[in-house]
């Protein structure tokens, strides 16, 4: 009962939620398929693996022809009542995340089978192999997705680990359809999952508003809102929203201003990070889909600036693939702990290499997320980003100073999504 008391407010925070009455597109599906998660899997000929590594359960990048695209909300180790499984336990909290992602993924016609990406959130560096391991062992015989860690704390103490993924679905729509599964807890109005119909897609990098937590959060919707409607996209179209806050203790602020701005509509999936930022407090991201208008012989990205923001060489305002395979890549490292511009140049090396293999470019880069954790880093990642891209066509990009970024002792962590070059 303990358990349950302490958890169960979190269950609204992290959109796994009930049917509130507020969208005609959004369902409700009873898992169907035993929880049980270790069986074969038959292999899947429209994801290319990049360097598949048993050993982890990941790919150094994960290629996805143009299919419907099944993104969760952040899911934490909790039971169907809200309870944590194995508290202090890494290993049990792994599986129960992974147990809730088949059970939301089930809900949108989708499984571990289909992997593309997990965004994995740990409360320690030290737990890294540890999940690494679990992974290699729960995905054995499955897809091995792309994988990026980031270090820092989670909604309470006892939370080790939260998960968000990215699978194909065979639930094929030309609009956005949000999901929740009947399996899992239901108390909050937010979808466990909403499908990206195959085709466009549009990303748009962090946006910032200033002042106190909830005033900064509604300033920073507003800005999305008008970006939104600057690019001819509605509420009903937004995929995910990926929050970076400080502190995680205030996330339920943060979701109940997220509620307000979607009245009328369904919450859409929502994934919360903690950063170490003085000011702003709060930075908000997001997917949306977009509607099926660019003419034959139009390019595969599009870098744009709405006309109340100022271009950056370094980063674009939004991105919008009209078309083309995505490549997925995972979180990437240096090798030289001593040294932050090493850690970068090798990373963009290594990320060079990764996209070749994979028929990309940094020409081709759609959306980029740098995670740092010391000053130096971040200073040299803004003084290297200009040697590798085009400023012209920049990807879209957060940057967050977080506490750790998974592998321990170094300073910088990227993951990157972008498209093979036509």
């Amino acid at each position: 009962m303990r358990n349950r008391f302490l958890f169960s407010s979190l269950i609204s925070l992290f959109g796994i939620g009930a049917p509130a009455g507020t969208s005609a597109y959004i369902q409700t599906r009873a898992a169907v398929e035993s929880p049980r998660m270790f069986a074969a899997a038959q292999s899947n000929p429209i994801i290319q693996q990049i360097n598949a590594d048993a050993a982890t359960g990941s790919s150094q990048a994960v290629v996805v022809d143009e299919v419907p695209l099944a993104h969760t909300t952040q899911l934490l180790p909790l039971d169907k009542k809200g309870e944590l499984i194995g508290k202090g336990n890494i290993l049990k909290q792994v599986n129960q995340v992974l147990n809730n992602i088949t059970l939301a993924l089930k809900a949108a016609d989708a499984n571990l089978n289909g992997l593309v990406k997990l965004n994995i959130y740990l409360k320690q560096a030290d737990l890294m192999p540890q999940v690494q391991a679990q992974l290699g062992k729960q995905l054995k015989g499955r897809a091995k997705p792309a994988v990026s860690y980031v270090v820092g704390d989670l909604a309470h103490t006892d939370l080790l680990i939260a998960m968000d993924a990215i699978a194909t679905t065979t639930a094929a729509n030309q609009r956005v359809q949000y999901f929740r599964s009947a399996a899992l807890q239901n108390n909050s109005p937010a979808a466990h999952v909403a499908v990206l119909p195959a085709g466009e897609v549009v990303y748009v990098a962090g946006q910032a508003d200033k002042g106190a937590l909830p005033e900064a959060t509604r300033g920073t919707l507003k800005q999305l809102e008008a970006t939104l409607m600057h690019l001819g996209l509605k509420k009903d179209q937004v995929i995910q929203l990926k929050s970076f806050i400080r502190p995680m203790t205030d996330v339920k602020v943060v979701e109940k201003e997220i509620a307000s701005f979607f009245a009328g509509f369904t919450v859409p999936p929502v994934v919360y990070v903690e950063w170490l930022s003085q000011d702003p407090v709060v930075e908000i991201e997001l997917i949306s889909a977009a509607p099926v208008t660019a003419a034959s012989g139009a390019p595969q990205l599009e870098f744009i600036t709405p006309p109340f923001m100022t271009a950056s060489p370094v980063y674009s305002k939004v991105t919008r693939i009209n078309h083309g395979k995505k490549v997925y890549v995972s979180g990437l490292y240096g090798k030289t702990p001593a040294s932050a511009p090493a850690q970068v140049t090798e990373i963009f090396t290594n990320l060079g290499a990764i996209l070749e293999k994979a028929g990309s470019s940094f020409q081709h880069l759609a959306k980029a997320t740098y995670y740092v954790s010391d000053n130096e880093t971040s200073t040299q990642l803004n003084a290297l980003r200009p040697k590798y891209y085009n400023p012209l066509r920049p990807p879209a990009a957060s940057k967050a100073m977080v506490r750790g970024v998974g592998a321990t002792n170094l300073g910088i962590t990227i993951d990157m999504i972008g498209v093979v070059a036509k």
